[in-house]
């Protein structure tokens, strides 16, 4: 007589029970976990279901003791040797501990008012021996400063200046005055043209009188050119203004013109870039800079020629 077969597979309430009972172990097994371990939760606990449920309480043990492992005896990883840090500050009184760069560390010591006044103007009268040009912000900015010593020393560190230029000027004024002949006046209308111009790229004059300068800078080598239209120092001169006043195109004229009068080219490459970088023509001044290669006539250019060129 056959037997009658059971309304239900037995083998579905014993895996019922092995998903129930998984299920209750990952809960269990996760709450043991170390807490780095929990995380993220839902992917926590469905590995951990299923470890038990298919490979009952052992599962679950191993996934433990492997977790309790890696805390005790954590892998070292390769950027664990990196964290972020904050943008460090500028500090100008540590720059006196630096072993280059002499003048940058002297006009750090001259702008910070902590370094004490003795060390102050020590830097003072050391930088009167740099050029003008270069630390002539600077001395403005300091007739503004608290000790008064250095106010005195940066006044007269510009007017000493600014009247060496002055006194030229009137001497050349008057030599103009007197000349009779062509070639008299166009070497002394040169010589202030050139005076004016050092005003201006010493940073000896500002506002107004600085355009007053600018415009008599011009004046004097258009007269220049009027007498010796191949006098190719002044075409550059008159770039040079019109660079200063942002008008690229007449710069870049009067420099085409010093170019064809003989001026050598290379000398003149970093202002005729200059020009084109005003005007918006960048592929031209990366060009021109290029042109120059390792023949820069200035370190300082160098990294500039660099940076266009790559």
């Amino acid at each position: 007589m056959p037997v009658p077969a059971p309304p239900v597979d037995p083998l579905w309430p014993v895996f019922g029970a092995m998903v129930a009972g998984g299920a209750a172990q990952a809960v269990l097994y996760r709450q043991l976990l170390p807490q780095r371990y929990r995380t993220p939760r839902n992917g926590t606990l469905a590995a951990l279901w299923l470890a038990c449920t298919f490979v009952p309480v052992g599962g679950g043990l191993v996934v433990l003791a492997s977790g309790v492992w890696a805390a005790c005896w954590p892998a070292k990883q390769d950027d664990d040797a990196y964290a972020d840090v904050p943008l460090p500050e500028f500090v100008t009184y540590l720059v006196s501990r630096v072993s280059h760069g002499g003048g940058a560390r002297l006009q750090a010591r001259l702008v910070n008012t902590r370094v004490a006044a003795s060390d102050r103007l020590s830097a003072l009268v050391a930088i009167q021996s740099m050029p003008t040009r270069t630390t002539g912000t600077l001395l403005r900015d300091l007739l503004a400063d608290p000790l008064e010593d250095v106010r005195l020393i940066a006044y007269g560190t510009l007017d000493r200046a600014e009247n060496e230029i002055a006194q030229n000027i009137f001497r050349a004024q008057q030599t103009l005055d007197a000349a009779h002949d062509d070639a008299t006046r166009q070497a002394t209308h040169r010589r202030l043209a050139e005076l004016y111009f050092e005003l201006v790229y010493q940073n000896l004059v500002l506002g107004a009188v600085h355009g007053h300068t600018r415009e008599q800078a011009d004046r004097h080598a258009q007269a220049a050119l009027a007498i010796d239209e191949g006098d190719a120092a002044m075409w550059l001169v008159r770039g040079r203004l019109a660079l200063a006043t942002g008008d690229a195109d007449a710069a870049v004229q009067y420099m085409s013109r010093a170019l064809e009068w003989g001026f050598p080219r290379e000398r003149l490459v970093p202002w005729l870039a200059e020009a084109a970088f005003l005007r918006g023509e960048y592929s031209r001044a990366a060009e021109l800079l290029a042109s120059l290669g390792n023949a820069a006539a200035l370190p300082v250019l160098n990294p500039v020629v660099r940076y266009w060129s790559s």
